[in-house]
């Protein structure tokens, strides 16, 4: 499976959800007929170049700013002449009208700005004021701390701004720099406008400012807009002053394999009237939302990028699209509408950080969060299991509290299934105990059978009569097992999408990450049509073995049809799982391996149980039979 289909679907792993869906249900089917009728800290903003200062002036270069419409062109105006510096003319504005002569210093290099704070370094570059660079310190991944920010062939357009609409190239001229204070850097520089009727162009200043703070995975960004003279703001491209750009990806980097071993994804979310919403979008199609959501997020498995635009009035394209460098291109747009005054300044709010409750949900309480935002509802950009998520949550807390006491989350895994196990110890034996029943009466119920056996309607009738003659429900042994159905779903996208998972160790060596399938040996990706086989791993292996002895010990006497079709629950299931759970995360493997081993100590005390409540019955009934007196047989005269 792909990314992009993940994207398109809602998420990278719903058609393996869906496979152990269905295989559930097929097995709980299954075992219910068969039991029925077959039982058985900050730091300065600093250049590269390790030059950093409070008020950094650059050097400027010209450059047309995208192509908008015929009626209007906007320009970088030219900077102070430097000496010894290469100098050139400004480009004629459309109509042929000249820019004021002037001479204009072209800047030798492009530089950097570092801004840290206690959770992120942002990079940003003075070629348009672009964020390249956004590191998570307190987040890893093979190569370091996770950089949210994924370039692609052409590089990164980190909150990019272009004067026009969707289709405007973004600005790339080099921008004056000046550091405000050590979490808050600002670029800046002045375009001509070339307005329709008028003869010289007009200028403005352009600056965009980022204000970050410790604590936070969430910064601003404002775009402040001035005119030289009190009128409207020369900013009008086709009904757009400009367009604040996301993309091409977020971090942490997806590979080839994304999808099919980690279930790894990506896809839009928008919280429109306070309700979550999961954006579809056709690959190359860009896609404009009707309604202004509060916010829009690009989610991925981990982590999460959060789009707050504080504005009366925007519009929001998304685009997704496969591509050759980064597997798959995810972009958000937010064009602004032209701008009737003469100043005017926008605030953006982006979250860029993990999907967990302790982080997102912050921005729900003014007091809890430094830039006091409030009722922002971020935490519905996490993923949940529906309406099993309340299930999900008690299990999680489960988890923890167990991690707590011993911090492996695999012992704490193990000690979760151990709890679930104890729980669900009276329904499982109450199955048990409803299956043996029905072997004891299933002599009868094949008499009936035959007996009926052309008339359907005549032989439910017959069947139902027996059932009640003898005190049973034939459905009491199936409702143990709709019960696990929901907490094994509720498991499974916990182990899937934990974010303390992410990384955690359980046996060094073998499984270092819980998050993430095991292997024992890999290799380059096998492609067998049906099954893609990039590793041998023991766990599945370990996971077949555990089901298919938990099937013998499960299993009961049939013969004819029934033997078969036993043989077939009892062989061909466990080995359809193998193939289906060959790639999930190794906590849901443990999960499942843990279960089936005490389901099968679960079964042995049953059936020892079971033996000794037959040899009571079978011992009162013989005492019954010898209290009752004897007749002798009469002689014969």
């Amino acid at each position: 499976m792909s990314i992009l289909d993940g994207n398109q679907s809602g998420g990278g792993d719903k058609r393996t959800i869906i496979a152990v869906v269905l295989s559930v249900i097929i097995i709980t089917v299954g075992f219910s007929i068969q039991g029925i009728f077959f039982p058985t800290a900050p730091q300065e903003a600093k250049p590269a170049a390790a030059a950093a200062a409070s008020s950094i002036p650059e050097t400027q270069q010209p450059a047309a700013v995208p192509a908008a419409a015929p009626a209007q062109q906007i320009v970088a105006a030219p900077g102070p002449a430097a000496a010894g510096v290469a100098v050139a003319k400004a480009p004629a504005a459309v109509g042929g009208a000249s820019q004021p002569a002037a001479s204009i210093a072209v800047p030798s290099t492009e530089r950097t700005y570092t801004v840290s704070t206690d959770l992120i370094e942002a990079v940003f570059t003075n070629q348009g004021g672009d964020l390249v660079s956004l590191k998570l310190k307190k987040h890893k991944d093979k190569t370091g701390a996770v950089d949210l920010i994924v370039p692609d062939a052409k590089g990164a357009q980190g909150l990019s701004v272009a004067f026009g609409g969707t289709d405007a190239a973004p600005i790339k001229d080099l921008m004056n720099v000046r550091m405000i204070d050590p979490e808050t850097i600002e670029f800046s520089r002045t375009y001509l406008a070339m307005m329709p009727g008028k003869t010289t162009p007009v200028p403005f200043t352009y600056r965009k400012t980022f204000t970050f703070k410790n604590g936070e995975y969430l910064f601003g960004m404002t775009i402040s807009l001035e005119n030289s003279v009190n009128e409207y703001l020369p900013i009008d491209v086709n009904g757009d002053a400009y367009t604040v750009f996301f993309g091409p990806q977020i971090g942490p980097r997806l590979d080839d394999t994304a999808g099919k071993t980690n279930g790894d994804f990506r896809k839009f979310i928008t919280l429109v009237d306070g309700k979550k919403k999961l954006e579809k979008l056709k690959a190359g199609v860009p896609y404009v939302l009707k309604r202004q959501p509060s916010w829009i997020a690009l989610s991925g498995k981990y982590f999460t990028f959060i789009t707050i635009p504080e504005l009366s009035d925007y519009q929001t394209t998304l685009t997704t699209a496969p591509d050759p460098a980064i597997v798959q291109q995810d972009d958000i747009s937010i064009s602004r509408p032209a701008i009737k005054a003469s100043t005017q300044s926008d605030s953006f709010f982006f979250y860029f950080g993990p999907k967990t409750n302790s982080a997102l949900a912050k921005y729900n309480y003014a007091d809890q969060n430094a830039f006091h935002k409030s009722e922002m509802k971020l935490d519905d950009a996490m993923d949940g299991a529906g309406v099993l998520t309340w299930l999900e949550n008690i299990l999680k807390f489960a988890l923890n509290m167990f991690y707590k006491l011993i911090p492996n989350y695999g012992v704490a895994i193990i000690l979760v299934t151990i709890l679930v196990k104890a729980l669900l110890f009276p329904l499982t034996r109450k199955g048990s105990v409803s299956a043996s029943r029905m072997q004891e009466l299933q002599p009868k119920m094949q008499e009936i059978q035959a007996k009926y056996k052309g008339n359907p309607q005549k032989l439910n009738q017959e069947l139902a009569e027996f059932y009640k003659r003898e005190g049973y429900n034939p459905m009491s042994g199936c409702l143990p097992l709709l019960i696990q159905f929901p907490i094994f779903i509720a498991m499974y996208n916990l182990f899937n999408t934990h974010f303390d998972l992410r990384g955690a160790m359980f046996i060094p060596g073998w499984i270092p990450d819980l998050s993430q399938p095991e292997a024992i040996f890999s290799f380059p990706t096998i492609n067998l049509v049906l099954w893609h086989l990039s590793a041998i791993r023991l766990l599945p292996i370990i996971y077949l073995v555990s089901q298919l002895l938990y099937g013998k010990y499960t299993q009961m006497n049939a013969t004819g049809q029934s033997a078969s079709q036993m043989k077939i629950m009892m062989y061909g299931m466990p080995i359809l799982f193998f193939f289906i759970l060959y790639d999930v995360p190794a906590g849901l493997l443990i999960y499942w391996i843990v279960s089936n081993v005490l389901s099968i100590v679960q079964q042995i005390v049953i059936n020892d149980i079971l033996k000794k409540r037959k040899a009571l019955a079978a011992v009162a009934a013989s005492a019954i039979r010898d209290s009752r007196p004897k007749i002798a047989p009469k002689r014969k005269k």
